[in-house]
C-alpha cells in the first residue's frame, strides 16, 4: 500500500484554486435557501480538464435512493426513511455558466447529489475560469448536518461545490452521515440575509458589520452576567423571563406573528476548503478572547447556546479557550481571527466541525461538553488546516484529533490524574468509578472492539460497507496507538515531527505516506512498521508476563509486535528498574537485575495491549466500591450491595457482589460471585458464574465458554454453556448461524420453594441443542429459523420454530412466531419438561423470576415468554400442558398511531390438552397485556365486566 502511496505521490505536488462568491437569503417561514453563486477556477494541475465534478449535497435528502437514505437503511437506521416529504430536502434552480456560456450539465449516474459540469471549451494548465449559477435549497428538518429544527438553522454542505482534483485524478462523492469530506482551500465571500432578530455565527470574519458586531457583544454582556449564577438562580431567571414572554405574547396576537425585517451579514476567510453558517433567534452570546504564547495576535472566541442549556454550557468558552491554546502548542498556531462553538440542539451525533467554528449538541456532564468542544475544536488542525480526504482516510482526522485530545486532558488535568467525570456526584462525592480517565476511556474503546467479528482495517473508504463499531476505530485505536507511539520516542520528538509534518503541510491535502515521511525524517528507525499495523491490518498487542523455574518470560500472545516497556520490582515492590524490549518469536525470557521478585509489561498502561490483566507476574487483590477504572496489575474486585430479591423458601435476600473482569483489557474473562442471606431459612445462599468469551476462532466469529453454580429457593444448580456464532455482517443479505449447548444439573430439594403443580422434586441432568439461523434480508424484515434438542433421564424432546418480523411504515409492524414440538421418548417425565400453553416455565432456571412458588401474590408479573405460548393463560393450570406434541402460533400487530395498541393473536394444539385447539387474543400497552378474547373459557370468552378483564390481565417482560 506504502509503495503504491509513494508512486502517486512522486508526481509533483498541486492543488487546485477555487474562489467563492455566494449570495443567499434565508427564509425561515418556508425553511429555504435562495442564492446566487461565482466561482473563479483555477487549473494548477498538468491536465488539461473537460469537465468538473460538483457536489450537490443537499439533494442527498431527497429520496430514499440517495446514497445517505441508503447508508442509513444499511446501519439499521430508519430516522431518514420515515421523515415525511415536508420534512425531506434537495437543491434546484440550477443554470451553470461557464465564462458566461451557458454549459452542459447532468446528474452522476449513480447519485443525485453529484453532478458533471461539461465546459464550454478546455481548461488548460494554468488557467482559470468563472463559474456562476443560482440555486434554490430546500432545507430538511435536521437528520444528520444540514436542517433545520423549527427556528434553528443549521447550514452546512449547502452550496455547489467542485469535488477535488489531485494527482489521484477527481474525487466525486456523494454525501453520507457516516463519512466526511474532501473539498478544495481557497478563499469564500459569503453574503447572508436572514431575518434580524436571528444571531448567525459562521465561517469566516464579518466584514465591516460594526452594527451586528456591536449587538453580539451587547447580547453577551448579558451572556457573561449569567455565567456567575447559580444553578438555581438560573433556572429563576429564565423562568421569569419566559414568564414575561409568555404575558406578552398574550397581550397581542400581533406580537406572536411579527415578522422582522430582514439584515444581510458578510463574511470573508481564506485558506479554507469549507463554509458553514448556524442562525438561531434565542441563543445566549458568550464572547472571549484567546493570546497565543509567544504571540501579540488575538483570537475572538464566541459561544452561542439555547436557555435551556445555560448551566451546561456556561463554561464553554474555558474550553474553547484551552483547546485553541494547546492545539497551537502541540502543532502550531492557529491562523484564523475566531474560534465559535453554537448549540446544536437536536443535531445528530455530539459535534460537527468545521473551518472557525464547530457545532455541539447535548452532552450530560461538563466533562463530556469539554471533550467534544475540545475535540471539534481540534479539527481546526486536523482536518480544517491540514485538509486530509476525510472520505478514504478517516483516521487522519479523527484518530490524530483523538489522539490529541488525551495529550490536552492529560496536560491540563494533571493533577486529577487525566480524571473523565461523567457524573460528579457518583463519582467525586460516592467513589463509583473515581479513578476512570481519559487515556482509560479510549483504551477501553478500542480494546473492547479490537478482537471482535468482523473488524476492519482503517484504510477502508468510507463510502464502502464500514459498521459504526469498526468507523469508531478511526478514532479509538489511532488515539491509543499514537499516545503509544509516543511514549516510546518521546514527547518532546513527537512535538517536533507533527509541528514539521503541520507546517509543512498546512492548507494542503497530506495524505497517509506524507505523514508517515514525517516521523521517519526525524527517527532513525523507518516507522512504517507501525503504520502499517495501524492502517492495512486488524492486527494486535498482547504480551504475557509469566514466571517459571526462576525465570521471567515474555509470551507474545498477539500479532502486532512492537517494543515493550518492563519495569522490575523487588520483594517490597519497589521498582528497581526498567528496559525497553524487543523481539521476534513467540517468546523471550528476560535478563532481571539481582533481587527481582516480580516484573510488569508496559507499567504506566501506554500500550494497548488488548489483555492487560496478564501483564504481571505477581497481582495482590484490590478492592473497588461497586466500580473503578481496573488497575490491571492488581486482581480488581468490584464490590456491590445487591439489591434484595425474594422468593418463598429463602424469603428477602440480601448481600453482595464480587465481580472481576467483564472489561476492556480482561482477555474476555468474568467471574461473578453473589453472596446472598436469606432472611426466612437464615442460609447462606449465592451464585457463581465465570465466562470466558472468544472472537474469530477457527470458522466460528464469536462465542463464550460459561459455568454457572446456583444455590437459591430450595434447589442447587450446576449449568456449562458454550454459544457461538458465524456471521458476516458485511454480507447481503444478512446471515448469523448460532449454536448454544448447555450441560445442566438441578437438585430441586422442596415442594416449598417451587410450584409443586409445575415442578417435580429430585435431581435431574439435561442437555440442550439448539441452533439456530437468523436472516436479515433488508432493514424492514428478518426472519429466523431453529431447531432444538432437550433430553434427559427421562425423556427427550425435539422443537423447531420459525419467527418473522415485518416493518411495513414507521409503526407498521408484524410480528409472526411459529413453534412445535415433541417428545421423542418419555418415561416418568418431570412436570416442568412438559410443553405448557403458556410458553416455557424455564425448567432450567435460565431467566430470573420473583418467585416460582405457588403461593406467589405477585403471579400476575410472572410471565417469562421463552418460545410459544398463549398470553394471558393461567400458568397454574397443571392440565394446560401436554407431555407429548404440540404447535402454536403467535402474531403481534403494531400500529404507526402513536399511543395506539398492539393487538395479539394466539392459537395453540396439541395432544393431551383438554380442548382441541386454544384462541387467544388481545391488546398489548408497553408491558402490560389485556386478553379480550379467550375460546377455551366455559361460559364468557370475551369480557364481561371489569373482573374478567381484572383476573387475566398480565404484566410481562421478556428476559
Amino acid at each position: 500500500m506504502f509503495l503504491l502511496f509513494s508512486f502517486i505521490h512522486s508526481e509533483e505536488y498541486f492543488q487546485q484554486d477555487v474562489t467563492y462568491d455566494i449570495d443567499v437569503t434565508l427564509n425561515d417561514s418556508n425553511k429555504t435557501l435562495s442564492a446566487f453563486e461565482k466561482i473563479t477556477y483555477k487549473n494548477n494541475s498538468r491536465d488539461t480538464l473537460n469537465f468538473i465534478w460538483f457536489h450537490l449535497w443537499p439533494n442527498a435528502y431527497k429520496n430514499d435512493s440517495t446514497a445517505l437514505a441508503k447508508q442509513f437503511i444499511r446501519l439499521g437506521s430508519t430516522r431518514f426513511l420515515y421523515t415525511k416529504e415536508k420534512d425531506r430536502g434537495y437543491i434546484d434552480s440550477l443554470d451553470f455558466y461557464v465564462d458566461g456560456v451557458k454549459a452542459n450539465w447532468n446528474f452522476h449516474v449513480e447519485w443525485v447529489d453529484v453532478a458533471k459540469i461539461n465546459l464550454p471549451k478546455p481548461l488548460s494548465p494554468g488557467q482559470e475560469i468563472k463559474i456562476e449559477t443560482p440555486f434554490f435549497v430546500k432545507l430538511p428538518k435536521v437528520v444528520s448536518r444540514l436542517g433545520h429544527s423549527g427556528k434553528h438553522f443549521e447550514i452546512t454542505q449547502w452550496y455547489p461545490k467542485p469535488a477535488v482534483y489531485d494527482n489521484e485524478g477527481w474525487h466525486p462523492m456523494p454525501y453520507l452521515n457516516m463519512g466526511e469530506f474532501y473539498s478544495e482551500f481557497g478563499t469564500f465571500d459569503v453574503k447572508i440575509t436572514l431575518p434580524e432578530d436571528y444571531r448567525i455565527m459562521a465561517t469566516g470574519d464579518m466584514i465591516n458589520e460594526k452594527e451586528e458586531l456591536a449587538w453580539l457583544d451587547s447580547l453577551s454582556s448579558i451572556g457573561d452576567s449569567l455565567k456567575n449564577l447559580t444553578k438555581k438562580e438560573l433556572a429563576k431567571h429564565f423562568k421569569e423571563k419566559k414568564s414575561k414572554s409568555d404575558k406578552k405574547k398574550k397581550s397581542t396576537e400581533k406580537d406572536s406573528l411579527k415578522v422582522y425585517p430582514n439584515k444581510t451579514i458578510h463574511f470573508r476567510q481564506n485558506n479554507v476548503h469549507d463554509f458553514a453558517w448556524f442562525a438561531d433567534p434565542n441563543w445566549i452570546v458568550q464572547k472571549g478572547e484567546l493570546w497565543l504564547d509567544d504571540s501579540s495576535k488575538q483570537i475572538a472566541l464566541w459561544s452561542m447556546y439555547l436557555p435551556k442549556n445555560a448551566w451546561m454550557w456556561r463554561k464553554s468558552l474555558d474550553y474553547m479557550h484551552d483547546s485553541g491554546l494547546w492545539y497551537s502548542r502541540f502543532y502550531g498556531d492557529y491562523p484564523y481571527n475566531h474560534i465559535s462553538a453554537v448549540d446544536g440542539d437536536m443535531s445528530a451525533g455530539g459535534g460537527m466541525e468545521y473551518p472557525n467554528i464547530t457545532v455541539i449538541s447535548s452532552s450530560p456532564s461538563e466533562d463530556l461538553l469539554e471533550y467534544v468542544i475540545m475535540h471539534e475544536v481540534g479539527h481546526n488542525w486536523f482536518y480544517g488546516i491540514l485538509g486530509t480526504n476525510e472520505r478514504d482516510y478517516a483516521w487522519m482526522d479523527e484518530g490524530l484529533t483523538e489522539y490529541s485530545g488525551i495529550r490536552y486532558w492529560e496536560k491540563k488535568y494533571f493533577k486529577r490524574n487525566a480524571q473523565l467525570v461523567f457524573s460528579d456526584v457518583l463519582q467525586n462525592k460516592i467513589g463509583i468509578g473515581k479513578n476512570y480517565n481519559m487515556p482509560h476511556f479510549q483504551y477501553s474503546n478500542y480494546a473492547s472492539n479490537a478482537l471482535k467479528d468482523g473488524a476492519q482495517p482503517l484504510n477502508i473508504s468510507s463510502n464502502k460497507n464500514y459498521s459504526y463499531r469498526n468507523y469508531g476505530q478511526n478514532y479509538s485505536k489511532v488515539a491509543v496507538m499514537m499516545r503509544y507511539l509516543q511514549h516510546y520516542i518521546g514527547e518532546s520528538k513527537i512535538d517536533i515531527i507533527l509541528k514539521d509534518y503541520f507546517e509543512s503541510w498546512k492548507f494542503k491535502h497530506p495524505k497517509s505516506n506524507d505523514l508517515i515521511t514525517s516521523f521517519n525524517k526525524h527517527l532513525d528507525d523507518d516507522v512504517s512498521w507501525f503504520f502499517e499495523n495501524l492502517i492495512d491490518s486488524t492486527t494486535y498487542i498482547d504480551y504475557m508476563a509469566n514466571k517459571k523455574n526462576g525465570k521471567f518470560i515474555i509470551k507474545n500472545n498477539g500479532n502486532f509486535d512492537v517494543p515493550i516497556e518492563v519495569a522490575f520490582y523487588d520483594q517490597r515492590n519497589k521498582e528497581i528498574g526498567k528496559e525497553w524490549v524487543s523481539f521476534q518469536g513467540d517468546s523471550y525470557i528476560l535478563e532481571t537485575p539481582i533481587g527481582c521478585e516480580k516484573i510488569i509489561i508496559d507499567p504506566d498502561q501506554y500500550m494497548p495491549d488488548v489483555n492487560r490483566a496478564n501483564n504481571s507476574t505477581k497481582r495482590p487483590l484490590k478492592p473497588h466500591f461497586i466500580y473503578d477504572k481496573p488497575t490491571y496489575n492488581n486482581v480488581d474486585v468490584n464490590i456491590s450491595p445487591w439489591l434484595p430479591t425474594y422468593n418463598s423458601y429463602d424469603g428477602n435476600l440480601n448481600g453482595l457482589l464480587f465481580s472481576y473482569g467483564g472489561d476492556a483489557g480482561f482477555g474476555g474473562k468474568s467471574l461473578n460471585a453473589f453472596v446472598l442471606y436469606g432472611d426466612k431459612n437464615k442460609k447462606i445462599n449465592g451464585i457463581i458464574r465465570s465466562k470466558k468469551e472468544f472472537y474469530n476462532l477457527g470458522f466460528l466469529s464469536a462465542g463464550s465458554f460459561e459455568s454457572v453454580f446456583d444455590s437459591r429457593g430450595g434447589r442447587e444448580s450446576i449449568k456449562f454453556i458454550f454459544t457461538a456464532k458465524k456471521n458476516d455482517r458485511y454480507r447481503k443479505p444478512y446471515k448469523q448461524n448460532n449454536i448454544k449447548i448447555s450441560f445442566n444439573y438441578h437438585d430441586i430439594k422442596s415442594t416449598i420453594a417451587l410450584n409443586p403443580n409445575i415442578y417435580n422434586v429430585g435431581k435431574f441432568g439435561t442437555v440442550k441443542l439448539r441452533l439456530g439461523t437468523f436472516w436479515e434480508p433488508s432493514f424492514s424484515s428478518s426472519y429466523e429459523i431453529f431447531s432444538k434438542i432437550h433430553a434427559g433421564n427421562n425423556f427427550a424432546k425435539f422443537d423447531i420454530g420459525a419467527s418473522l418480523e415485518k416493518t411495513f411504515s414507521k409503526g407498521l409492524k408484524t410480528k409472526i412466531q411459529l413453534d412445535a414440538g415433541s417428545f421423542l421418548h418419555l418415561k416418568n417425565n418431570p412436570k416442568q419438561y412438559h410443553y405448557f400453553l403458556s410458553g416455557s416455565i424455564n425448567p432450567d432456571f435460565d431467566n430470573y423470576v420473583w418467585d416460582r412458588n405457588a403461593g406467589n401474590r405477585l403471579s400476575v408479573i410472572e410471565k417469562v415468554y421463552n418460545g410459544g405460548g398463549i398470553r394471558g393463560i393461567n400458568i397454574e393450570n397443571p392440565f394446560l400442558s401436554s407431555d407429548n406434541n404440540i404447535f402454536m402460533v403467535r402474531v403481534r400487530q403494531s400500529f404507526p398511531k402513536f399511543f395506539s395498541p398492539d393487538v395479539f393473536f394466539d392459537f395453540a394444539a396439541g395432544s393431551s390438552l383438554p380442548e382441541e385447539n386454544y384462541i387467544s387474543g388481545g391488546i398489548i400497552i408497553g408491558p402490560i397485556l389485556i386478553p379480550l378474547y379467550q375460546n377455551w373459557e366455559m361460559k364468557y370468552k370475551v369480557p364481561n365486566n371489569v373482573n374478567w378483564i381484572k383476573e387475566r390481565i398480565r404484566l410481562y417482560w421478556f428476559l
